[in-house]
This record gives structure tokens, C-alpha cells and sequence, in this order.
């Protein structure tokens, strides 16, 4: 498989390719969800991530939301890496005479979401600008054991997440497109079950672009591609059953991304995922079983009456085709799925 395939992280490659890159970083360009470096036996974690897109298309305008997930976003890569968080450092962007309101809701947004991971605000940098804009980076460790990585999973190995998906899409598309649909948003770093991942898992990514891109991601650096074998229907979270029998939209529309839920996507191997279950259970949750790794680059789900195979890049790869427009991406999903419901038809 051509490292292009997948349009992200061909993108990524091209800006950041060619970066110096410290000489005993653990991850390259792609391989973990954070950057991982060795430092005095143990090894230091570090993750920028920001609110930008959201903020500019309106996806996010409750000011207590824009703070909560400055905070969530780069806490869930650090999540992600089997990491602890211990602080943040924030970069903001906002107009000079921003409404005193409206800060107070974005400040009560932060502090809300750093009493929940433990964590504080380190410091950071404030400019002026006619419009918000918000970057965080949050430094983390880990103490003892492995970091996590994107890379390592294997063929046989048992994909799982860390609970039900498509939240991020059901609320995206209920702002965009019916906001008569009144879709909850808050999402939460899995903090607390990435320590028993971290102890079996052979890879691991979050899903905050949702299921399908991540799926694309994990397959290009890794050369793999996956059997889902359960159902999507039984893969969605409330609010993504709830948009799917509202709006008529199909299972595998609601996984496909850009706007993720910030679960954990992960593989355990095959002889390990009965004492991972037990762990699991003993630790007070249950992991979404989603199907197998495969050793060629494709992925096999079930959306609706269909048996599906695609590309690992296919769905990720049609926002960006759309250019990042989100009416086209409606659009391009649709005729994606009338194109497979041709097929399936005219299967013998």
C-alpha cells in the first residue's frame, strides 16, 4: 500500500515530514497519538492540540463546551499513549473586548475539565485577535512501562474500543444540518481505562476524527486492514441511533468522521483477550468488541442488510476530497452509499 493513500496523513507527511526530529524520540511522524520522548528512566509526553475549525464553522459556540474540549482534545492523545497528564499549557487567541460573560463560561469550561483529569493550567500565552482561537498543549509521563503506540498490532489480533461510537458525528450533524435535534455533546478522556490498556494493548489511537479515519490511520502504518464483525448498528451510541432513526442516515455515515467521540481504538492480541475481558470487568467496564485485524489493507463491516468492503482510506479520505466543505461531504457520503447499494444489488 502507497504511503499517499490516506489524504490526512499524506498532508502531515508533507508539512511535517522534513522536520528535525529529536534523535531518541520512541515515535516517528504518525506512529503515536502524542510524542514521546526518554527522559531519566522514564519518558515524557507531550500533545498541542486546538479548537480552530470547530470555533470558525460554529460547530462549537457554547463557551463552556470551547474551554471543556481545549482541555479534552489533547488530554484524550495522551490517553491514548498509556500517559498520566500533569498540567496544560494554553495559547488563546480572542477578541480584546470579548463579552465578560462568555469568558467566564469559557474559564469555568477549563477549570471543569482540569478538576476532572487532575490536572492545572501551567501557564501559557494571550494575544488579541477579531476572532477566538485556541490552542493547548498538555505534558504528561509515564512512570513505568511501555508508551502506546499506533503501531504494533498484528494480523488475528481483536479490535475493541473503549465504549460506543458516533456521538461526535450525531452532534455534528444535528448543528449543521437539524438542530430540532437536540444532541448532547461532552465528551471525556479515557484516562481511567487506559491504564488497563495499556498493560495488553498492541496499538492504540483515539478516535477524535471518528471510527473510519482512525481505522485509515491505523492501517497505513501498520500495512493492515480489518474484519468488523459486529454490526455498526450495535456499535453506535445513543445519540447516533438517535440521529440514524431521525434523519434516516445510514450506520457507517455516523463512523465516518471528521468530528470523533474521543474514545480509545485499540487491539489486543488473541491469546490475551480473555484475561484483558476479566480485567476489564473487575475494573468496572466493558470494552466494545468491533472485530479482527486482517493482513490485507481493506476493511469488511456490516451497515444495515449490507456487506461492505472498501479501501481503509475510502471514507476518510471523502471530507477532504470535499474540500472541507461540509454540505459536499453530506453529499459525496451519500452517493458513497448509493454506489455500494448498487453494488450489493447487483451481487450474485
Amino acid at each position: 500500500m502507497g504511503t499517499d493513500n490516506n489524504k490526512e496523513v499524506a498532508m502531515i507527511r508533507r508539512i511535517a515530514g522534513n522536520f528535525t526530529r529529536h534523535p531518541f524520540q520512541v515515535n516517528q511522524l504518525m506512529e503515536a497519538d502524542a510524542e514521546i520522548i526518554p527522559y531519566h528512566g522514564e519518558y515524557l509526553v507531550l500533545k498541542t492540540d486546538g479548537v480552530h475549525e470547530e470555533i470558525k464553522t460554529k460547530l462549537y459556540e457554547d463557551p463552556a463546551l470551547i474551554g471543556w474540549m481545549a482541555v479534552t482534545a489533547p488530554v484524550s492523545d495522551i490517553a491514548a499513549v498509556g500517559a498520566v497528564p500533569e498540567g496544560i499549557l494554553l495559547s488563546l487567541q480572542l477578541p480584546q473586548n470579548e463579552n465578560e460573560d462568555w469568558l467566564a463560561k469559557f474559564q469555568e469550561g477549563i477549570n471543569h475539565a482540569c478538576r476532572h483529569y487532575n490536572i492545572y493550567v501551567l501557564g501559557g500565552d494571550t494575544n488579541f485577535s477579531d476572532s477566538v482561537s485556541i490552542s493547548a498543549t498538555v505534558v504528561g509521563h509515564i512512570k513505568s512501562g511501555r508508551p502506546l503506540l499506533r503501531t504494533g498490532m498484528k494480523p488475528g489480533d481483536c479490535l475493541y474500543a473503549t465504549s460506543l461510537l458516533g456521538a461526535g458525528n450525531a452532534f455534528a450533524y444535528s448543528r449543521f444540518f437539524n438542530q430540532a435535534l437536540e444532541i448532547g455533546f461532552r465528551p471525556a478522556a479515557r484516562l481511567v481505562e487506559s491504564k488497563v490498556i495499556r498493560r495488553y494493548a498492541t496499538s492504540c489511537i483515539d478516535t477524535s476524527d471518528g471510527l473510519f479515519p482512525a481505522l485509515a490511520v491505523l492501517s497505513e502504518v501498520n500495512i493492515v486492514g480489518f474484519d468488523l464483525q459486529t454490526p455498526l448498528i450495535k456499535l453506535l451510541s445513543e445519540e447516533a441511533i438517535s440521529v440514524h432513526r431521525h434523519a434516516e442516515l445510514p450506520e457507517w455515515m455516523l463512523l465516518a468522521g471528521p468530528h470523533g467521540e474521543y474514545e480509545l481504538l485499540f487491539t489486543v492480541a488473541g491469546e490475551k483477550q480473555q484475561d484483558f475481558e476479566i480485567e476489564c470487568k473487575s475494573e468496572g467496564w466493558n470494552p466494545v468488541y468491533l472485530g479482527k485485524v486482517v493482513d490485507t489493507p481493506h476493511i469488511d463491516f456490516l451497515s444495515g442488510p449490507m456487506k461492505v468492503r472498501c479501501h481503509p482510506s475510502g471514507v476518510a479520505n471523502l471530507f477532504y476530497e470535499s474540500n472541507g466543505d461540509i454540505f459536499a461531504y453530506l453529499e459525496s457520503l451519500m452517493q458513497q452509499h448509493k454506489n455500494w447499494v448498487v453494488e450489493f444489488n447487483q451481487a450474485p
